[in-house]
């Protein structure tokens, strides 16, 4: 059994086709085929169901493919030690993050994080928060950035992000400090389609009468610009520049808390803690210029 082998293996599991995963890897589809079926003699057992639709993991092979991940982990954190005790910083750093997260935040962490790790190549899958808990139980990456984490998973706390009421900006209301739900109870109501925010609101027990549910945060903030209707979406949601509408805190507060999370803190690459680190360093410096204003 080899690296290689290894690497084919989840390619191939992730590709859903032998041919597929050839072309993403640069191997021909006989390499990776022969390459597979030496894996699956060497283990005694067959690793995918194989049908003219592509290929899936049988159920050992499932339990292969987390086996797999967890070896190419270990080798990626070894190789990360012995460059980082050479003087060196390089590898893949593999990261999930919720939209909100994805959309506002994360651009500016990732380039003040490639200045100081130019060498580190980073690979970002975007989800919902069930997508990335499953991802990080099953290794496909290394740490992610959500507000519901598996209880199997381990989270450290980063920001608080703030839900937030949006009314046109000629709306009677624009002025407000804060509103209350009460107080737009009776509009046309925009829900985003994000399961997150709407069991946010219901926990705390809004539950608007929906008119319209849009994905697209961009959309949404048109509707309401078009006086369409209104909607409540986490600050983290809204665009640095929103023309033509106003974002209002909503009375009482409801925050919700986004985190790091790993499958464990102990067993991390020198790459993800230091992606760690530098993630609530860029928070600390977002916070305190936002004081300073």
């Amino acid at each position: 059994m080899t690296l290689s082998q290894l690497q084919v293996f989840i390619a191939a599991a992730n590709a859903g086709s032998f041919t597929r995963a050839a072309e993403e890897i640069g191997f021909t589809q006989s390499a990776v085929s022969q390459m597979i079926h030496a894996l699956e003699k060497e283990l005694g057992v067959s690793l995918f169901h194989r049908s003219r639709s592509g290929i899936t993991p049988t159920s050992i092979g499932e339990r292969m493919l987390q086996h797999a991940r967890d070896i190419l982990t270990i080798t990626s954190c070894m190789t990360q030690e012995a460059n980082a005790a050479r003087g060196l910083a390089s590898g893949t750093l593999r990261i999930a993050s919720i939209p909100s997260v994805a959309s506002r935040f994360l651009p500016g962490l990732l380039g003040s994080f490639r200045k100081r790790f130019p060498a580190v190549e980073i690979l970002l899958l975007e989800g919902e928060n069930d997508e990335i808990n499953t991802w990080m139980k099953s290794s496909v990456v290394d740490i992610g950035f959500t507000v519901h984490a598996d209880e199997q998973l381990q989270t450290l706390p980063l920001l608080q992000d703030e839900m937030m009421v949006i009314l046109p900006d000629t709306h009677s209301l624009k002025d407000s400090a804060t509103l209350s739900y009460t107080q737009i109870a009776d509009r046309c109501f925009i829900m985003p389609k994000d399961g997150c925010i709407k069991n946010m609101l219901e926990k705390h027990h809004i539950t608007p009468s929906i008119t319209f549910e849009v994905r697209d945060v961009t959309t949404i903030l048109t509707m309401v610009q078009e006086y369409i209707g209104v909607t409540i979406m986490p600050e983290l949601y809204i665009p640095e520049v929103i023309p033509n509408v106003r974002a209002i805190p909503l009375e009482p507060p409801i925050t919700r808390e986004v985190v790091l999370t790993v499958r464990d803190w102990q067993a991390i690459s020198p790459i993800t803690a230091q992606f760690a680190v530098h993630s609530q360093q860029y928070v600390k410096g977002l916070t305190l210029s936002s004081n300073a204003k």
